[in-house]
């Protein structure tokens, strides 16, 4: 398979998790049959929502010459039918490469284990899109808790403000996302997550390159009109600043206040601010605090 078409995979990241949440362990294991194409389905906890027409075309040259290298991971269902936990993008090429037949892993997984085994596998591959990735990662967090995904990240913002609550899942939390790499559980749901709650316009310009910081500020426009034209302004190299500065007069004044009044208070984040800003921070809410006494 071509450089190219080859996904970049770090199995590492599976290996990390093994032992620290049940499923993973499947990923690392060799095919055990061939299935035929048209016996498998999608998969339910597929992180990935886009596959690139022209990138299945890629991988289906490259299954053309040299198969499918990589199995992929399905567990059965009724009718002798079959769901794809990992490897969907492969399933697809091959049928766009002619295969009749392609080789699997056939586990008996529940749903847990299948939510974790796809998002295990998809963040092993270095291109994915952050929303891909931040899916990903939520579902590997929700496996962790043992809650189902929509309820994490307010699990985690609960267990964030009071880790004493429950020192175990703050445990597990740290051990999984330590072993995940690149961010904290609570950098991650104060952060990235938000990603997923954005419009839809705004994640279909994550997927195609947007930075997802330069998202979450567009995020807060309410207006589709205005928010497009910020887009473009954001997709022609607008820095988050210059955004900010532009969509600031479109807020309403209530949300710009508790914007404000959210950010202060987290005591986290005016604890990591360095000396000068801290000390900005404390002379601009002193001013603020003389006018509302009327001074």
């Amino acid at each position: 398979m071509s450089a190219k078409s080859r996904p970049s995979v770090r199995p590492v990241v599976g290996s990390r998790l093994s032992g620290l949440v049940s499923g993973v362990e499947a990923l690392s294991q060799p095919a055990s049959t061939t299935l035929p194409v048209a016996a498998l389905q999608a998969g339910t906890f597929q992180p990935r929502v886009h596959f690139a027409p022209e990138a299945l075309e890629d991988l289906a040259r490259s299954i053309r010459e040299q198969g499918v290298l990589q199995p992929l991971l399905v567990r059965p269902l009724a009718g002798g039918r079959y769901e794809i936990v990992a490897g969907e993008r492969r399933w697809r090429a091959a049928g766009l490469a002619g295969l009749t037949e392609v080789p699997v892993l056939i586990r008996d997984l529940d749903d847990s284990q299948a939510r974790l085994a796809a998002a295990v596998e998809n963040l092993q591959r270095e291109n994915l899109n952050v929303i891909e990735e931040v899916r990903a990662r939520l579902q590997v967090a929700a496996a962790t808790l043992g809650v189902p995904e929509t309820e994490a990240v307010a699990r985690m913002f609960a267990l964030d403000r009071a880790p004493d609550a429950d020192p175990d899942a703050v445990a597990r939390l740290e051990a999984t996302f330590g072993a995940l790499g690149r961010e904290s559980w609570r950098s991650f749901i104060r952060n990235r997550a938000a990603v997923l709650n954005l419009p839809g316009d705004v994640q279909a310009a994550v997927r195609a390159g947007l930075d997802y910081r330069k998202a979450l500020v567009l995020g807060r426009v309410a207006d589709s009109d205005t928010r497009a034209k910020l887009l473009t302004s954001a997709m022609a190299g607008a820095t988050v600043q210059e955004l900010r500065a532009q969509i600031a007069p479109t807020l309403a004044p209530a949300e710009g206040w508790q914007t404000v009044a959210r950010r202060l208070s987290n005591k986290r984040a005016l604890d990591s601010l360095d000396p000068a800003r801290r000390k900005k921070v404390e002379r601009l809410l002193g001013q603020v605090q003389a006018l509302l006494d009327g001074e």
